[in-house]
């Protein structure tokens, strides 16, 4: 019995991204000085690979695992393999870290529930954990709390869907999910609510 000539040219359309795919990444080779066991380059350059020993790139021990480049071979994505101490925190071993070309930390996903700058910051870890934003200049910019937390004399509640709560530079509260209610200047704002506030304090919606 034949093959329908549409059910062919469906499964030759069909296996051409695969093989596309397949074709795209490179295995035991060197960029940047990192041996990787296999990598795959975008079309602007930036790098997603795996290592499988513990490797320095541009002042950061990367543990054995995924590590993203940026095209000029500035990490831009990986496991710290030990502790890096900056001047606002220290990011634990074993933290999911992104930065920019820089070398400024943008972003985090701890291995466990970590304290900075006062905060008890919700950690899952890995690439896909829950993440912690930072400033350029290592200030805290958002977060999820662990327990129900007052910032400012604002009730904030936790919660993976909502409940990240956002800081201004100055470390002022920004904005967060409302966990009980809260009157400002002779408003009411019932329980739930999410709140924006400027950086002096005043409420800027809902």
């Amino acid at each position: 019995m034949k093959t329908p000539r549409r059910l062919l040219i469906f499964g030759f359309a069909l296996f051409l991204p695969i093989a596309a795919l397949a074709a795209s990444w490179q295995r035991n080779v060197t960029l940047h000085g990192v041996l990787f066991t296999k990598v795959r380059t975008d079309a602007a350059g930036f790098h997603v690979g795996e290592i499988d020993t513990e490797t320095v790139v541009g002042g950061r021990a990367c543990r054995p695992g995924w590590l993203h480049l940026h095209p000029d071979g500035t990490p831009a994505a990986f496991t710290a393999a030990h502790e890096i101490a900056l001047p606002r925190l220290t990011i634990p071993a074993g933290t999911w870290v992104r930065q920019d070309t820089a070398g400024n930390i943008t972003t985090c996903a701890f291995p466990t529930d970590t304290t900075v700058q006062g905060h008890l910051c919700r950690g899952t870890g890995g690439p896909k954990g829950v993440q912690t934003a930072f400033y350029p200049d290592g200030a805290l910019k958002q977060f999820f709390p662990v327990r129900p937390t007052t910032l400012d004399g604002v009730p904030c509640a936790p919660g993976l869907v909502r409940g990240a709560i956002e800081l201004h530079a100055n470390g002022r509260l920004k904005s967060c999910l409302l966990g009980d209610t809260w009157v400002h200047a002779g408003r009411k704002l019932r329980k739930g609510t999410r709140i924006t506030l400027t950086a002096d304090g005043q409420l800027q919606s809902p």
